[in-house]
């Protein structure tokens, strides 16, 4: 890497990728402001809509996989770009009539879109005029077409079309039915630099299909994404022009005298990469494989004429291949080797084969540990012993966010760690995954409801994914069991009572996310004030909330009558106590905090993790606290809404817990 690159502020990353199966490493990339993204896609798809447009446009390639990516990367800070990504994703009625459909696109034409259905309508009257002209001029242009093909009996059926791949398949006819530019003039009607968006090859109209280990034939690209009829592997991938796929497979179907793989191995095309690709994999300082479906999305890429010259060449470049999480429609019985042993194969084509070793196109795979779900049928399972590349290019950890979705910030940690070793860029970190850690003891009448309403909370507008963990403290009741039956909740146990800090320091060690909130399962504090937090961790520099119950607190004597009753010693420490301890703190620390033991905190997760805590029970509130003075760390302090138990509903804090606060303040200022 020249002195040049290695000053340059953004570091180049080349992805392959296909629909959604990179949808969130995309994003995590996309986001990053040091990290600038080119995605590589075929557009082999034949399914459904998408094979019925490429029949109707002879020459064309799919659409699908360009309309989803280009929504996934347009902005979405105005109102105009959300409403487009709505109307490009709309999906015309199954079993809509033609006549229905031209209607609908009439209206538009004419300016009449308030007599759209309710939703469709709603989105057109938010879109900018120059979007709402496009959209006419790419419907215009299509319905010429159409005008054309009906008066020679070539009919389109509309059935499920998503009005995007319509858009697109106008802009494909206004471009001189060039893919390649179609692609990049549509990314400009999206806002997206042209740039980024590129089809590995030059536009060829291929069609994809394949041979199981069986010798059955896979005749489309429909079918190899589809539920397959046996569990014998995929064991090879043909391009065939679209004269011999339409004329010899589809129109015919006759298994030809040689046999079809005889046949489909004399017919294969092998498409030219695309200068554009070509270039974004020679200025990549990283290249991704990125998971999805393998044997349409991704293998097929790898066999274009080019892609494999063009990796080795790039010598500078860290290579990561990214295994899939869940088994697929088309790997059912296939495992992390078999993955593995494929793409280099497509890397290295088929045929006369290329001079690419496999260290030269891959340096790292990123694998599950599928060791961490009890339901481990569902993963792509990984045996060291039958691996048979080195283990030293392994990373095995958990990567999964959503069920069977790789986590884009957990990516993108890994390859920022990976890149930090051998570049002068700093690449920043970013937040990614909320940890919520829920410490529990018999708290069974009040957990299912928390967890629900935690359950429900979505962060993604911060671009953040969440997980939720339960650490029971070694309950006596069903507080445990409870617990385990919410879904998408993780539930944790100590093996005794060891206390609430116990609890929690074993949350930090087994949270995922790069931050992390304490919240109580009793009820007492509002799950809607831990938006407020987490928005503040991560659009300020502060590294630490704590949700502060002093600030609304109207009456304060009377709220504690009605928690303690009768109970005059209880009553005055937890009144006074409260203050002695910000006291307390602004005396030996120079600190005021106004409520330290606030069951509601939220921190950097690295950050918390430096703090080494060590208490097991209430007084980690406090360690905490000495800790952070001491570090001379500013602690923001929002206010939290909440509504106080009485000891009968199961307030459990006693005197103790206040005299082992007050300690540990005292010898973390001497220790």
């Amino acid at each position: 890497m020249s002195n040049s690159e290695k000053s340059s502020p953004k570091l180049n990353i080349t992805m392959f990728s296909g629909g959604s199966g990179t949808h969130s490493i995309t994003a995590a990339l996309w986001r990053h402001p040091q990290i600038s993204l080119k995605i590589l896609i075929n557009a082999y798809d034949d399914g459904h809509s998408t094979g019925r447009l490429r029949r109707f446009l002879p020459g064309m390639l799919g659409p699908s996989d360009v309309r989803k990516n280009l929504n996934r990367l347009m902005p979405e800070r105005e109102q105009c770009h959300r409403s487009l990504k709505k109307i490009s994703d709309h999906r015309l009625p199954v079993g809509i009539p033609a006549a229905e459909a031209l209607a609908l696109m009439d209206m538009i034409l004419a300016g009449r879109c308030t007599k759209l259905p309710a939703p469709l309508a709603d989105s057109f009257a938010q879109l900018n005029v120059a979007q709402y002209h496009r959209i006419q001029s790419f419907l215009s242009t299509f319905r010429r077409y159409y005008d054309e093909q009906f008066e020679k009996n070539n009919v389109f059926n509309f059935t499920d079309c998503a009005l995007g791949n319509l858009f697109f398949a106008g802009c494909y006819l206004e471009e001189g039915q060039d893919f390649n530019r179609t692609i990049a003039a549509f990314s400009v009607f999206h806002d997206v630099d042209p740039s980024i968006l590129l089809n590995v090859t030059q536009g060829e109209n291929l069609f994809l299909a394949a041979m199981k280990e069986d010798g059955q034939l896979v005749a489309n690209e429909a079918d190899i994404v589809a539920a397959q009829s046996s569990n014998a592997k995929i064991s090879h991938l043909y391009l065939l022009s679209g004269d011999t796929y339409l004329d010899k497979m589809e129109r015919q179907g006759i298994l030809p005298e040689e046999g079809w793989e005889h046949f489909l191995t004399a017919q294969h095309v092998t498409p030219e990469i695309s200068p554009a690709a070509a270039a974004a994999i020679a200025e990549a300082d990283v290249i991704i494989y990125g998971p999805g479906t393998q044997h349409s999305s991704l293998l097929p890429s790898y066999l274009t004429r080019g892609v494999g010259e063009a990796v080795a060449s790039n010598r500078q470049a860290d290579k990561i291949f990214v295994a899939n999480i869940h088994r697929d429609l088309d790997i059912p019985t296939d495992d992390i080797n078999d993955l593995a042993r494929k793409f280099v194969a497509a890397i290295q084509r088929p045929g006369p084969k290329i001079n690419v070793e496999w260290e030269d196109a891959v340096t790292h795979f990123f694998v599950q540990d599928d060791h961490l779900r009890t339901d481990s049928a569902k993963y792509i399972p990984f045996d060291p012993a039958q691996f048979c590349y080195s283990l030293k290019t392994v990373r095995v950890r958990d990567w999964e966010s959503q069920e069977g979705r790789h986590s884009g910030g957990f990516v993108l940690d890994e390859v920022r760690q990976i890149v930090q070793e051998r570049i002068d860029i700093r690449i920043e970190r970013t937040s990614h995954m909320v940890s919520i850690l829920i410490p529990i003891l018999n708290e069974e009448r009040t957990i299912e409801e928390v967890l629900k309403s935690v359950v429900a909370l979505d962060f993604q507008a911060l671009g953040l994914s969440k997980e939720v963990l339960v650490i029971d403290g070694a309950s006596t009741d069903r507080s445990y069991e409870l617990a385990q039956k919410v879904r998408s909740v993780k539930v944790l146990r100590l093996d005794q009572q060891q206390g609430r800090g116990a609890a929690l320091r074993m949350g930090i060690d087994a949270a995922r996310g790069n931050l992390i909130v304490f919240f109580p399962g009793d009820k007492e504090y509002s799950t809607g004030d831990l938006y407020s937090l987490v928005s503040s961790l991560v659009n300020s520099r502060f590294r630490t909330v704590f949700g502060s119950r002093a600030v609304k607190c109207i009456n304060l004597s009377g709220e504690l009558r009605s928690i303690y009753q009768n109970n005059l010693s209880l009553y005055l420490a937890s009144k006074y106590g409260g203050m002695l301890l910000s006291i307390l703190t602004l005396l030996i620390y120079n600190r005021y905090v106004t409520d330290a033991l606030s069951s509601v905190k939220a921190f950097d997760a690295e950050f918390l993790r430096s703090l080494r805590l060590q208490c097991d029970g209430r007084d980690l509130d406090t360690e905490i606290v000495a800790k952070l003075a001491r570090r001379e760390e500013y602690v923001l302090e929002l206010p939290v809404d909440y509504t106080p138990r009485s000891r009968s509903a199961g307030k459990k804090i006693t005197v103790f817990d206040g005299l082992a606060c007050i300690w540990t303040l005292i010898r973390e200022r001497f220790s």
